[in-house]
């Protein structure tokens, strides 16, 4: 792997992900940009991956902020380092500061990410490309003994090999995940059922298929989601339930086509609010069971829902009274 590194002053050289990560460009408009602007030429190893030295972290840093700025891409593209740095000078950022190339030692060091990798040969393959935004904690050959291998591994990513998909595998990878509590699991699988594949999209997985080019993987393992808001259920506050409903969607139909003799048809109104309240209040209860990571938000939400609905169906039996609409038993 020596062999394929560029010639640079320290010997660092970054691969696509890599530079995703430290500069903010996405992959894929890293590569536009280079198809399009030429806006730097990275080398490539014997195996064709970019390969993008300290300097080019450097320029592409800067044009990203002039980007970001207002600059168009294509005004800025064929700069020097130099003439760039001025024009971001000028920008006046809060910080004060240049970026320096990435390699220096004057930079503060990028923490990398943290994995985890179950399956011999992912783990062979991450291991040879070297990739230095990325930092194995621990890797374990098969899926089955991995809970026990990786008892006290934490990890940013969990990366899980599997030659196929079945009805056991989504409960195994949650119960991993549980474990080593990731930001973000990778599934790399061969074949697979779709009903399996939705399940563990539905837990928060990512699924490529193998062999994953690595540059994706690197890609994937960088863009980290957000922390989970663990915090939620703490942010929001408390809500009383709210008492059952008294009205069914029959009853509140038949509200609303009793005749009136108030000019505002104010069953009727009313009757298609309860309508929509119940649905949200049952709807949000669905998604409390289906989705664990916004339990707390959903909820929150069904309770809202229901205390709204209580209020209005006090009101509803002011106005059904008023009106000497006759209900049936509540």
């Amino acid at each position: 792997m020596q062999g394929d590194q560029p010639n640079t002053a320290d010997g660092v050289v970054y691969r696509s992900g890599a530079v995703a990560r430290l500069t903010g460009i996405p992959v894929q408009t890293l590569r536009v940009w280079e198809r399009r602007y030429k806006i730097v030429g990275p080398r490539q190893s014997a195996a064709g991956q970019r390969q993008y030295s300290p300097e080019d972290v450097a320029r592409l840093t800067v044009i990203k902020r002039l980007v970001d700025s207002g600059h168009a891409i294509g005004s800025i593209a064929t700069l020097n380092l130099q003439s760039l740095q001025s024009m971001l000078a000028k920008v006046g950022r809060p910080s004060g500061t240049v970026p320096r190339p990435v390699g220096s030692t004057t930079e503060a060091a990028v923490a990398p990410v943290r994995v985890a990798i179950v399956g011999e040969a992912l783990a062979m393959r991450v291991e040879h490309f070297h990739l230095p935004a990325l930092q194995i904690v621990a890797a374990t050959p098969k899926a089955e003994g991995a809970l026990e291998t990786l008892r006290d591994v934490t990890a940013d990513v969990l990366l899980v090999a599997l030659p196929t998909l079945n009805h056991e595998s989504a409960q195994a990878i949650q119960s991993l995940a549980q474990q080593v509590g990731p930001r973000k699991v990778i599934v790399e699988y061969g074949f697979g059922p779709q009903r399996i594949e939705q399940e563990l999209r539905a837990l928060g997985c990512s699924l490529v298929h193998a062999p994953v080019d690595i540059d994706q993987l690197e890609s994937l393992c960088n863009f980290l989601p957000r922390p989970p808001r663990t915090e939620i259920a703490t942010l929001l506050p408390e809500i009383d339930p709210a008492s059952p409903r008294r009205f069914d969607n029959n009853t509140l139909a038949e509200i609303s086509l009793a005749y009136v003799v108030l000019s505002c048809e104010c069953p009727h109104h009313l009757s298609e609010l309860l309508v929509q309240l119940g649905n949200f209040e049952t709807y949000s209860a669905e998604c409390e069971s289906r989705s664990p990571a916004d339990a707390a938000l959903h909820h929150y939400l069904k309770d809202m829902a229901g205390s709204a609905r209580a209020m209005l169906e006090e009101a509803l039996l002011r106005v059904v009274e008023a009106e000497g609409i006759s209900l049936p038993a509540l």
